[in-house]
């Protein structure tokens, strides 16, 4: 269900972000002529944006023992840790994405993966359900897929079977999703193809 998270009274106990942080896709090569270059296809949000939008949901729509996943990249990696633990936040795990393939910037190495921070308070962690503990790798490996930005399913799989009952609540969705709340510009109600 799409929410509006400024106009609701609704709290969860888990909340997943991926922030749009401020990136660049690289220069037009000759080796990629079709390739534009330049930003994301997509608004993006400076630190200090991002930093109080997610302090604001946080105190205002979680449950006392809740949980935050949020996505990042290498590159801010460091700023997501540091912004969250300014209000209250600590790591409990560093999922990584293997996306196979990536982009390799200024032809160096490949970025090949993504990181999805496991985020607590200390006293109020929202603990899996006692079937599911231990089930799960921090790393796991899914493909790209075409559409921009698009997270994946593994990553959801794991969050729904260790919190099977929990409010959820997905921060910059781009589709819905049986189960969970979903905000964001770019948020659809049919389901992408697989």
């Amino acid at each position: 269900m799409i929410t509006d998270i400024y106009n609701t009274e609704k709290r969860y106990s888990i909340i997943l972000t991926d922030p749009p942080w401020q990136q660049g896709r690289g220069n037009k090569k000759k080796s990629r002529p079709n390739s534009s270059g330049g930003g994301v296809p997509y608004p993006t949000m400076s630190l200090q944006e991002i930093e109080e939008l997610h302090r604001d949901v946080a105190a205002r729509l979680t449950t006392e023992k809740h949980n935050i996943f949020m996505w990042t990249i290498e590159k801010y990696l460091t700023e997501a840790e540091a912004m969250m633990a300014q209000a209250g936040y600590r790591v409990h795990a560093r999922f990584i994405w293997d996306k196979v393939n990536g982009p390799a910037l200024a032809y160096t190495v490949r970025f090949a993966h993504e990181y999805l921070l496991w985020l607590y308070k200390p006293g109020q962690i929202l603990l899996p359900n006692k079937t599911q503990r231990g089930t799960f790798s921090t790393v796991f490996r899914e493909h790209v897929h075409k559409q921009h930005s698009r997270k994946p399913e593994k990553s959801y799989e794991i969050i729904d079977a260790m919190f099977p009952g929990a409010e959820k609540l997905e921060l910059f969705a781009r589709r819905t999703r049986s189960g969970w709340d979903a905000w964001g510009n770019e948020v659809m109600e049919d389901s992408w193809a697989t």
